[in-house]
């Protein structure tokens, strides 16, 4: 027990003292950025919060889960994680191509090799087409933008030389990768059959790499010419929290929440200025954060019970520690005060004035979204027969999923 509170104290001081220097040396760049590497990457405000997603999840599930996992799908993790972490700061077009690809190949690698599920093969495809079909357009599109702008370097890019269909194409190609709807039947699938090592890397950062792409290539076009596709999304985002509330299979549960959470940022883009956009990559560290300990907690319990289904796994509720952990997973996943994703909705509600279409998705996201995770909670905590047992194998999963809920609640206080 003192190894186990010894250990988590000593990786949350040095991650810390890490993510504070990333965030003191971010606020101290004039204007915001920083060109390193002969302008090939940059950190901002909007990289900075990203890259800190991918440390935090990267470092803690290859440390408390190395026991768990072979030494190639740690590989393959590994290299992810790094090309992820690129991506974000990345600013030559056609290297941050390369990066996003290279962070999802691997993904989709383990899916096919090391899912233990019947369906893996047809998840698999769903998500290669997705994600290859669009890259050769992706690259195309890259190329052209960049020969006509003159630079390869989004900060020289101006946007006003393209037609207003190549934006389109664009933030498309992007959209199928996030995924928004109508792009969004892969998730669910591919969740339901990966590994929970991947599903926390694809929820926690991947999906985060599509938003980053719409605002690097062509966020100059969210504007009232994009407000009817939005509006759709919202009205998706509502739909999506009100079918999660029927899903049994935790992990499918979970991938309709993330399709209804994954709306706010992109609607953080439409309500925003210049100066308080990076409250949208705010809210993508939040929603990674406790995406990573949903997919977590339920690795543990899976571990425990051998099932997904929710009816089935309060019997691995054993003792008032997981109980406890359990509540603050779940509410973390609600935007439960305090956490970073409770404080970014504060902000952009007070930012979206008196609009209607923002107002009325509000009202509908913030009554479900707390909802659907409370309606949950309230059943697994519902009549619970357990006695305090814990087996010394299950506390990687703990330290995990504790260290992550810190954090998640306490992670607006270095930001």
């Amino acid at each position: 027990m003192f190894k186990y509170f010894s250990v988590s104290s000593v990786l949350i001081v040095a991650l810390l003292w890490v993510i504070l220097e990333f965030v003191s040396y971010s606020q101290s760049l004039a204007g915001g950025s920083d060109n390193m590497f002969g302008n090939f990457f940059i950190i901002d405000s909007i990289s900075v919060y990203l890259m800190i997603l991918v440390v935090l999840l990267g470092v803690y599930s290859q440390l408390f889960f190395f026991g768990s996992l072979s030494l190639l799908t740690r590989l393959f993790l590994f290299l992810s994680l790094i090309c992820s972490f690129l991506c974000y700061c990345v600013n030559h077009s056609i290297l941050f191509w390369c990066f996003y690809e290279l962070s999802m190949l691997p993904l989709l690698y383990l899916v096919f090799s090391e899912s233990p599920y019947s369906e893996r093969f047809l998840a698999g495809w769903y998500f290669a087409c997705y994600l290859l079909i669009t890259s050769l357009p992706l690259l195309l599109i890259l190329l052209y933008m960049s020969v006509i702008e003159g630079s390869f370097f989004f900060n020289s890019w101006c946007c006003v030389d393209f037609s207003f269909w190549v934006f389109v194409v664009v933030c498309f190609i992007f959209f199928t990768k996030v995924p928004f709807f109508p792009f969004h039947t892969w998730l669910p699938i591919v969740h339901a059959e990966a590994t929970s090592i991947v599903s926390i890397f694809l929820s926690g950062y991947i999906m985060k790499l599509g938003i980053l792409g719409v605002y690097r290539c062509s966020s100059c076009l969210l504007n009232c010419d994009f407000m009817l596709y939005l509006f759709f999304c919202c009205l998706a985002g509502v739909l999506f929290l009100v079918v999660a509330n029927g899903e049994l299979d935790g992990k499918r549960w979970l991938a309709f929440l993330s399709l209804a959470h994954i709306v706010v940022p992109f609607l953080a883009f439409f309500i925003s200025s210049w100066e308080s956009v990076s409250l949208s990559f705010f809210y993508c560290l939040g929603h990674g954060l406790s995406a990573g300990i949903i997919f977590g907690l339920l690795w543990y319990f899976y571990e425990l019970t051998n099932s997904r289904n929710w009816l089935l796994l309060k019997s691995g509720v054993s003792g008032s520690v997981v109980l406890v952990i359990l509540v603050v997973s779940l509410l973390s996943v609600c935007s439960f005060p305090p956490t970073i994703q409770f404080f970014c909705e504060v902000g952009l509600v007070s930012l979206s004035g008196g609009v209607l279409i923002y107002i009325l998705f509000w009202c509908f996201y913030l009554f479900f979204g707390g909802l659907v995770p409370l309606i949950l909670c309230g059943h697994l905590l519902l009549r619970v027969e357990s006695i305090e047992t814990c087996e010394n194998s299950m506390f990687n999963y703990l330290n995990f999923l504790f260290i992550l809920c810190v954090w998640c609640y306490i992670g607006f206080m270095f930001f």
